[in-house]
């Protein structure tokens, strides 16, 4: 009888584990799921807007998924019995059964329509250019990305379409943010919001801090810029359609769509699709072939390697198969890791990544 009574003691014991360990399921599964749905959807957007960019270098259409919902159930089922005789404890059996099984939902639907069209041919907007340098994104990074002409400089205007033929013109702009960058890096220029004097409402400038050292790059830049020496405060207005003060510059912003071109001619394709034509191959005005890293340096660079069978080695980092290449961004380039992120969020900005609605955990007991 002593055996019986011990044998139920060990019963009721555990089941007191196992409902205890049931108890800890529904916080226990929160955390792992929360971790892992994070990279997940980290995942697929970064894949999806490498693609879209490598798309875009062979003349592809972009295409793009929001994800709607992401919901996990949990199906527990549970399992408990004894095998108890009277004669002998070592005898006595004892079953549990666990069994849990994970049934995730993923909702995709396409973006698409009058709205979405909007925000990618938008022009970015001039406050866009101060909360991005303001967050603690380089000047000349941001302008480099979003701008393609101010006053009389230009910044590749025709690349913020399909892959031109003919190489663009860029090298003073490339000049300036340089000059805009090592102003920078000496906490001498700024994106601030002042007061247009004449009509009392905000107006944003590039500000110098008056600092002799700096005076030679100030020269520089007044000229570049075609403004007035002296100008420390230089005012910023929307180039189209807009007449000019000494003291301002007309700043042309590309739309979403234009910098998601801009940024696909850092796409490095294989030989194989530039001598077959399935890409542009874009030539100087001597008929040479231009290389679009010497107006990506630092910004961007996409590679890209043939998927052999013979070889297993999948590129770090970033990277999608398309058209028989696997297509990456280097894990060791942290400047085209910078731009990408940098992308990111001025599709947000623009509205062009929808807010996912929360991650959804069920637990069934």
């Amino acid at each position: 009888m002593d055996d019986i009574m011990r044998s139920i003691c060990i019963l009721l014991t555990t089941v007191f584990m196992a409902t205890g360990c049931v108890g800890k399921l529904g916080p226990t599964s929160l955390r792992n799921d929360s971790l892992a749905y994070n990279r997940a959807v980290q995942r697929s957007n970064d894949t999806q807007l490498l693609l879209n960019l490598v798309r875009l270098r062979y003349r592809d259409t972009p295409t793009f998924l929001q994800i709607g919902t992401i919901s996990s159930a949990y199906e527990l089922k549970r399992s408990l019995g004894a095998d108890i005789k009277d004669n002998s404890f070592e005898n006595d059996t004892l079953k549990l059964g666990l069994d849990l099984i994970d049934k995730p939902t993923t909702v995709y639907s396409p973006v698409r329509g009058k709205g979405f069209s909007e925000e990618l041919l938008t022009p970015i907007q001039l406050p866009s250019l101060l909360l991005l340098n303001s967050s603690g994104w380089r000047i000349d990074r941001v302008f480099r990305v979003v701008v393609q002409r101010m006053n009389g400089l230009a910044n590749a205007p025709s690349a913020s379409g399909p892959t031109p033929e003919a190489a663009p013109d860029y090298k003073k702009f490339s000049e300036l943010m340089n000059i805009f960058r090592e102003l920078e890096l000496h906490d001498a220029i700024n994106i601030v919001v002042d007061v247009h004097p004449k009509t009392g409402k905000p107006v944003f400038s590039i500000a110098l801090a008056p600092n002799l050292a700096m005076n030679h790059l100030y020269a520089r830049v007044w000229e570049l810029l075609d403004v007035d020496s002296g100008t420390y405060s230089i005012r910023m207005l929307p180039y189209h359609g807009a007449k000019r003060e000494r003291n301002e510059v007309l700043v042309d912003t590309r739309s979403l769509l234009s910098v998601l071109y801009f940024l696909s001619q850092g796409v490095n394709p294989p030989l194989c699709d530039e001598k077959s034509g399935k890409v542009t191959v874009t030539l100087d005005e001597n008929g040479n072939y231009f290389d679009w890293s010497e107006l990506l340096d630092g910004i961007i660079s996409i590679n890209s390697k043939p998927i052999s069978t013979k070889d297993d080695c999948v590129p770090c980092g970033i990277y999608v198969c398309y058209r028989g290449s696997y297509f990456y961004i280097d894990d060791r380039d942290l400047n085209s890791k910078a731009t990408f992120s940098l992308l990111s969020q001025v599709m947000a900005l623009q509205g062009g990544c929808p807010v996912i609605p929360a991650i959804t955990t069920i637990s069934l007991n």
